[in-house]
């Protein structure tokens, strides 16, 4: 455990003159190498088959726990830390996590073995209620994650993302619920910023459990990314009943009204009103024995010690979360077409990060933004998009770097390789590296350099927050700086 942390401190230490770089919004760029990061959770050929993440370095992976749960911590020089759930394996057990789908409140306690009570709170009403499997899946990934985090702190990293797709996805919502809850109780400090993307993930629990989720992350510190073709994102199936409407409503006294017709209307009225509320009652106690009573024998025989919770009498499960909706067109069905056999046809890393790269954003949904601060001076590249080489197998020895001068209007650097120099030509956060500019013209080995100056050419704006200069193209992040 010691030379885990050791290890960890000398990864991150570098990266604590940046200060805190974690911003509200949905970042798009930030969200693709998330992808990249979630991806190496795959088969070799899956992984190698998808870009790598640039931007982070893994710097430890879990054992197995749990219901087949996993999860990676990742940092990056800006002291950031990721955390990474793996979604759904090819192993029943981790499909088991999935269909015991009955609901639990979201708060108490779970048995998760002879000697152990996982003491939970992930919202406040009593009517809040949240997936079985999933909270799980959160009890035991959170033993390893707490040390962590504290890990991580006490090295300097105050910004944390946790990343799920799939599975992952449905669990990162109560990881998120659990952990920001422990923070109100003192238990994490408070300067711990946390953000969350929840990618092709299920929905997590009720309407209640969805309410207070969205107040605890709004204002730009959680998100939902869905492919409106992935059916994932529609399960687990919904049953509202009369039970799970506020209490005050209309519907609860609608028997003691019914009572006071004549007769004939009495008879009829009962009888649409038993037509439409007992099915759904039925439907969610079945949906409970089932899913719930007989999953968790199943669940005792893979987890020692496991001990089937009181459920909780709804399942009334709701879409959670600020969501960001990918929307498929002509071209994205060309490429990604229906299919009765590839059922995962539309939820992959591929079909997101497809959609995510075409995807147009709003100026109020960006990230980016200038904050008033200079572009003067030397920048460091640190993230740039596109290759599936990783960043430092492209920079092994330098990284590129670009000094600029407003005052004389003129910018020159070096690709890793060559330097260069040219005209500088910005206009308010516009910015454009497409006049011809003088460069050295020593041979260079790899594809860094070509990838570098291919990339500059598509800039057209740019934005400085804080340490850190960000070079877009239309509304893509394409290039990342650090001040030197």
């Amino acid at each position: 455990m010691k030379r885990i942390i050791t290890t960890l401190v000398c990864l991150v230490l570098p990266g604590l003159v940046f200060g805190q770089s974690l911003k509200p919004g949905f970042d798009k760029a930030e969200y693709i190498e998330l992808l990249k990061v979630s991806a190496q959770f795959g088969d070799s050929t899956y992984v190698n088959s998808f870009p790598a993440p640039q931007q982070f370095k893994r710097v430890y992976r879990s054992p197995v726990v749990g219901l087949d749960n996993m999860w990676d911590l990742w940092t990056s020089p800006q002291s950031v830390a990721v955390l990474s759930i793996r979604g759904t394996t090819a192993n029943s057990v981790s499909w088991l996590s999935n269909f015991y789908a009955a609901m639990v409140p979201a708060k108490g306690s779970l048995q998760i073995s002879d000697t152990e009570n996982f003491q939970y709170e992930l919202a406040s009403s009593p009517k809040a209620a949240v997936h079985v499997g999933w909270l799980v899946s959160t009890a035991f990934l959170a033993k390893d994650i707490l040390p962590k985090i504290d890990s991580c702190y006490r090295a300097g990293i105050k910004d944390v993302i946790i990343m799920g797709h799939s599975q992952g996805g449905g669990i990162a919502f109560l990881l998120t619920s659990y952990l920001r809850n422990l923070q109100k109780q003192s238990r994490i400090p408070a300067d711990v910023q946390f953000k969350t993307y929840c990618s092709a993930g299920p929905k997590p629990g009720n309407l209640y459990y969805a309410y207070e989720y969205e107040a605890a992350t709004q204002n730009g510190w959680a998100y939902n990314v869905v492919n409106a073709a992935d059916w994932v994102p529609e399960v687990p199936f919904t049953i509202q009943t009369i039970n799970d409407v506020n209490t005050t409503n209309p519907f609860k006294g609608a028997p003691a009204m019914i009572k006071k017709q004549k007769l004939p209307q009495r008879i009829v009225l009962n009888y649409i009103y038993n037509s439409l509320s007992k099915p759904a009652l039925k439907a969610q106690q079945n949906y409970q024995k089932y899913l719930g009573r007989l999953a968790s024998k199943t669940v005792q025989k893979n987890i020692k010690g496991y001990v089937a919770p009181n459920y909780f009498s709804s399942n009334d499960y709701v879409r959670t979360g600020a969501t960001i909706v990918l929307l498929g067109d002509s071209e994205y069905f060309k490429k990604y077409p229906d299919s009765e056999e590839k059922i995962f046809a539309h939820h992959f890393h591929p079909p997101y990060l497809y959609l995510t790269e075409k995807l147009s954003l709003s100026p109020n949904q960006m990230q980016s933004s200038n904050t008033g601060q200079s572009l003067d001076g030397t920048w460091e590249l640190n993230y740039i998009s596109g290759p599936k080489i990783a960043f430092d197998g492209l920079y092994p020895e330098k990284k590129p770097s670009i000094t600029f001068n407003t005052a004389t209007q003129r910018v020159n650097g070096s690709t890793s390789c060559n330097s260069f120099n040219g005209k500088l030509v910005v206009d308010g956060p516009k910015i454009s590296f497409s006049e011809p500019m003088a460069m050295t013209r020593m041979m260079c080995p790899g594809e860094g350099e070509q990838t570098f100056l291919n990339t500059l050419k598509t800039v057209n704006r740019y934005s400085v927050n804080d340490n850190t200069l960000t070079l877009i193209m239309g509304d893509i992040a394409v290039m990342r700086f650090v001040r030197k």
